[in-house]
């Protein structure tokens, strides 16, 4: 699914319209470019968009994801219905869980 546009916000605005902007923010995830004498200078948007921004930038998680790419390249991936069948079958075998 994409993600909104941010919309653009003058500062004095935003002051006056804060609590309607975070529940926009929070409800429909909204994003805000935070304008002030016409020039871009913050930007408003949900706390799981910032998380999900710093998670991609993460060089860690990065390198999980080549070498995740490489493994499915490679053949040593998995469907999401086998895992879950593995998974069920562990359970009731009590081996896993």
């Amino acid at each position: 699914m994409a993600k909104p546009m941010a919309a653009t916000v003058p500062a004095y605005i935003a002051r006056t319209q804060l609590g309607s902007l975070l529940k926009q923010v929070s409800q429909k995830k909204a994003r805000f470019v935070i304008t002030k004498s016409g020039k871009p200078t913050a930007v408003l948007l949900s706390a799981s968009d910032f998380d999900d921004m710093l998670e991609e930038l993460d060089p860690v998680f990065q390198k999980s994801l080549k070498l995740a790419a490489a493994e499915i390249r490679a053949g040593k991936g998995i469907t999401l219905k086998q895992y879950l069948t593995t998974r069920l079958r562990a359970r009731r075998t009590g081996r896993g869980g």
